[in-house]
């Protein structure tokens, strides 16, 4: 890193995220129960997954090195070769049928410990497209499920480079985060383990990578300097508004608590997930956390 990098970086780092720290030991040979998926998947010492009986086990889709230079800050560091890996559709084969009808999909990312250059491994970002009547995108909802995330959080800014807000969610497992209709996203791994992750979004949809691909990741990069995790300005952006924290929370609006499993608050009724495939009828709580139509 550079003088210049690393006075940037001091100028421009949100509230305290904590150390690097190792978080968990599967590393050490042993395949380790992901019992806040809500049914029976391991993660392999590896970074893949074992999915149990009556498990949907996709395959999973893997995002390399080189798919993700055009958002790196260092594209050319040395880094893992496999980034992530992303299975997409899973859950028990007995809700398959009740989710397609509701129209979601429940995902499990795995990402790998390492870093690029000094930047912590990260998705390569998306935005959601716009839901029908044309004031919201598609929200989405994260659960972590082992290790530790920092979800990325950017409204504006691929157009006109000038970013109107930018929040950090600095979250561990049972932690429940909703990325908000406007806003696109990137997951980073800051721990030394492997970060696991799952998802509910709405089915009928496609991300959309190429603002973010186009302006070399989003308006932060996340990188470790002297043990500790801050964040760097990315130049193809023409304005940086301060990363502000969010702090983890239950959603009562929606039936989602922290610690316990997002799945089986959905599967068992207690939790409802109507707000990712109709997110204009829950316009009053977008407006409570402070987000405006487009």
């Amino acid at each position: 890193m550079s003088d210049e990098e690393r006075k940037m970086a001091e100028n421009s780092k949100p509230e305290p995220v904590g150390e690097t720290r190792p978080v968990g030991q599967e590393e050490g040979g042993r395949e380790v129960l992901l019992d806040l998926a809500g049914f029976e998947v391991y993660l392999k010492p590896g970074g893949g997954l074992r999915f149990g009986e009556g498990v949907v086990g996709p395959e999973p889709d893997l995002r390399t090195k080189d798919d993700a230079r055009d958002v790196c800050l260092y594209p050319h560091g040395d880094g893992p070769p496999v980034l992530y890996r992303m299975y997409r559709g899973t859950g028990e084969a007995s809700v398959q049928r009740t989710m397609e009808r509701e129209g979601i999909r429940y995902d499990i990312t795995v990402l790998s410990p390492g870093k690029v250059g000094s930047e912590y491994v990260k998705t390569v970002g998306h935005i959601h497209p716009v839901a029908p009547g044309g004031m919201w995108t598609y929200p989405e909802v994260y659960q972590v499920l082992y290790g530790k995330a920092h979800f990325l959080l950017q409204r504006g800014g691929e157009l006109s480079g000038e970013v109107e807000d930018f929040a950090v969610a600095d979250f561990e497992a049972g932690d429940i985060l909703i990325v908000w209709p406007n806003y696109g996203h990137v997951t980073v791994n800051p721990g030394d383990s492997y970060l696991v992750m799952a998802n509910f979004v709405a089915r009928n949809f496609k991300s959309i990578y190429d603002p973010i691909r186009q302006r070399k990741g989003l308006a932060y990069y996340n990188v470790e300097h002297k043990d500790q995790s801050i964040f760097i300005p990315n130049d193809n952006y023409s304005r940086h508004p301060r990363p502000r924290l969010i702090k983890p929370r239950d959603w009562h609006e929606f039936g989602l608590e922290r610690g316990t499993s997002m799945y089986s608050l959905w599967k068992s009724g207690r939790a409802r997930m109507d707000f990712l495939t109709d997110p204009a009828r829950y316009r009053e709580v977008w407006a409570r956390e402070g987000i405006r139509p487009l």
